[in-house]
């Protein structure tokens, strides 16, 4: 195998070939139009120029380009002047290589899944099978992705604040269920950082079709101010095996045998060190890190608690119920404080935080930082004490999809592992 999964033997037929047949990955609006005509008239109008070539290709899904010398170079070089890339090389979508990743789905090709914002490109099943290739897919990995596209289009995730905000906010993507393992998706060590192609190249796929079907580009739509590192990928699975507890979809209201995925518009990552510490001593440090956040209202809030440290609250009676009322119960901060740094500052907002709080007299009356909606916890990781608390984009909603496998999911399944 060569650079991200391709064939040396089909990178020397590449080399081969005078003429290279590669699809478009670009969204079009219901109205025809191409996001990145938009995104070209928004550049200009803004002084921009790169990426160099946006908006510079013929009309059609299909696209013959006249190699010079070596292909996957070429087409490289190409896709990341159209903004096409998210800057890291990406497997060259040939006509070969999106026929077979449409085989992970049974549907047709040209199926509407959702029109994703802030451009308003249609995520068909092939514009979201061409992205899967550029990112390193697998055909048996479509189901997931397609279930992934409809979860972000949902109004309550919010795509349009999530894709254009200044705030370092991504699409973050939480799969449980039975198909973690039979993907071989990480939820072990490391589950959140490199080296499982699972992990990497769906979290990956998710942004690219976000970025050129959705029309989320950097500097252009997407403004974020410093962005971060999740924003090529952002992926885990819950660790059901050593998990203590029902599964994360089974408290989402789905049956234990489904598989779920569950996209969230993370902000960042808080490392919670628990090394040596009591049940209760751990909770109430998960509650210092809420209550030192810059925010009054979280609509969420993601605790992914270690391995061990689950097992311990676990042994200590601890569950996810009693976990989140503990939490919310004790991280507080003064009314004085409160005031200073939420009230005054206009940060507290009188459509997210309860009339009372604005009615408080007592100095030293306790108050709850921040108030939340969507409270998730996720077992997840290898051995260990270090768990993480992941912020959610205030405007959004987690929103959970049920992965819809095709009948032939055990053959795709078989033929993923090969």
């Amino acid at each position: 195998m060569g650079l991200l999964g391709v064939p040396v033997s089909s990178a020397t037929e590449l080399r081969m070939q005078q003429n290279v047949e590669v699809y478009n990955p670009a969204g079009v609006r219901p109205d025809d139009v191409y996001v990145d005509q938009l995104l070209k008239k928004t550049m200009t109008q803004m002084g921009k120029t790169k990426p160099a070539l946006a908006g510079e290709f013929p009309d059609g899904k299909i696209e013959k380009v006249k190699i010079l010398k070596e292909a996957f170079s070429e087409i490289n070089e190409l896709y990341y002047n159209r903004g096409w890339t998210d800057g890291l090389p990406i497997v060259p979508p040939t006509v070969e290589r999106v026929k077979e990743m449409l085989v992970g789905a049974d549907l047709s090709s040209e199926y509407v899944v959702a029109v994703l914002d802030p451009m308003g490109g249609q995520a068909t099943v092939e514009k979201i099978a061409v992205n899967a290739v550029m990112a390193g897919c697998t055909p048996a990995y479509m189901p997931i992705l397609i279930a992934a596209v409809e979860a972000v289009a949902r109004p309550e995730f919010d795509l349009r604040g999530v894709s254009t905000t200044t705030n370092p906010d991504i699409p973050m993507l939480i799969v449980s269920g039975p198909i973690v393992e039979e993907l071989g998706i990480n939820a072990d060590t490391n589950t959140l950082g490199r080296g499982w192609k699972a992990n990497a190249t769906m979290g990956r796929a998710l942004h690219l079709i976000i970025q050129n079907i959705g029309g989320s580009w950097p500097g252009i739509t997407d403004m974020s101010t410093i962005g971060q590192p999740g924003d090529f990928s952002m992926m885990l699975a819950e660790n059901q095996v050593a998990s203590p507890w029902e599964p994360l979809h089974v408290g989402l209201g789905y049956p234990k045998s489904s598989n779920v995925v569950t996209v969230l518009s993370a902000e960042g990552t808080h490392n919670i060190l628990g090394m040596g510490l009591k049940s209760e001593i751990f909770l109430r440090l998960v509650a210092n890190h809420l209550a030192g956040l810059d925010r009054a209202y979280r609509s969420t809030i993601l605790l992914i608690i270690a391995t061990d440290t689950a097992a311990m609250l676990s042994r200590d009676g601890w569950d996810r119920k009693k976990i989140i009322e503990f939490v919310k119960a004790n991280a507080v901060m003064p009314f004085s404080r409160y005031k200073e740094l939420f009230i005054d500052s206009g940060r507290a907002h009188r459509h997210e935080v309860p009339p009372w709080v604005f009615e408080t007299k007592d100095p030293h009356a306790m108050i709850p930082v921040p108030f939340i909606d969507h409270f998730l916890i996720l077992v997840a990781g290898g051995t260990g004490e270090k768990s993480m608390l992941i912020p959610g984009w205030s405007a959004g909603r987690p929103v959970s999809k049920e992965i819809r496998t095709p009948s032939y999911w055990e053959e795709l399944i078989q033929n993923s592992k090969q």
